[in-house]
């Protein structure tokens, strides 16, 4: 069963933080990324731009307005995310376990071939 793993970070941690912290955090990746691949596949992984870079598009009427930046005033952007296959939750959640402190969302994939 296929997840999106979506990892929300506040960007100034980042850029605050010391190289044996940041390699610390890479770790915990590659961790993550045994974890998975011990029970399932990564299917896609891609670590995002600064929330600066963002272009916010919303619709209404059949008008396209577009926006500069993120949708939403907040301290956590999503910084990121997994794609795996694993056959549960629960594997998931364990493999997510390893993952650094993010505040991280799981959610079940749509197969669009059965809609």
């Amino acid at each position: 069963m296929r997840f999106m793993v979506l990892l929300y970070e506040d960007e100034q941690v980042w850029a605050r933080m010391r190289d044996a912290h940041r390699d610390e955090y890479l770790r915990r990746h590659d961790d993550f990324a045994a974890a998975v691949r011990a029970r399932g596949t990564i299917v896609a992984a891609e670590a995002l731009t600064p929330v600066a870079a963002a272009t916010t598009l919303r619709r209404a009427d059949q008008r396209v307005t577009v926006t500069e930046g993120p949708f939403a005033e907040t301290v956590e952007h999503l910084g990121g995310f997994y794609l795996v296959d694993l056959p549960d939750l629960d594997a998931v959640v364990d493999a997510v376990a390893l993952l650094p402190p993010y505040t991280v969302e799981v959610r079940p994939v749509v197969d669009v071939d059965d809609l």
